[in-house]
């Protein structure tokens, strides 16, 4: 019984990140644009649709990363993103064009707003890659939980949630 209730205990992670205790610490962390997103879903915006009137109790559109590489890191003024893509294209591509969603540099029109009455930071950028235009829009909670929406010129739109943490240094 010991060991059951062991396990439950070490399971139960906390994911926040540790020196974010309220708001302030919160703006703080997310003005130093050190930090990297981890998904653990995927929420494509035309399956949930279609699943939905198709069944309305069932809602298959959730997709789980847990395994699947993706990412998001902030390393000061810029940006390497990592995200498989789940649903439609309307155009463009190619044959050897890959699937997922992939900017890395210097974001355009950066925005952060901070709301301090619900407890979150987000951020507001454009990126292009070859000949797409993304506008993404993340969210941070002092809790550790991150959003993330991604606008496409050529893909219908699609959500990710996950968790955020420091910016591992690499050796």
């Amino acid at each position: 019984m010991l060991a059951v209730l062991f396990l439950v205990v070490a399971c139960g992670v906390n994911y926040s990140v540790p020196d974010i205790n309220n708001f302030a610490d919160l703006k703080e962390f997310a003005e130093s644009k050190e930090l990297q997103i981890e998904n653990q879903w995927a929420n494509p915006m035309r399956a949930n649709t279609v699943t939905f009137i198709n069944n309305p109790n069932f809602n298959s559109g959730n997709v789980n990363l847990i395994g699947n590489p993706n990412y998001i890191k902030f390393k000061g003024d810029s940006v390497d993103i990592f995200l498989p893509y789940f649903g439609v294209r309307q155009m463009g591509g190619g044959f050897n064009d890959r699937g997922g969603i992939k900017f890395e540099g210097i974001p355009e029109d950066f925005k952060m707003t901070e709301n301090e009455a619900k407890d979150y930071v987000r951020y507001e950028f454009m990126g292009r890659d070859d000949s797409e235009i993304y506008q993404f829009y993340i969210t941070l909670y002092a809790n550790g939980n991150a959003s993330t929406s991604v606008n496409s010129s050529q893909r219908d739109n699609i959500s990710y949630t996950g968790k955020f943490s420091r910016l591992e240094t690499e050796e």
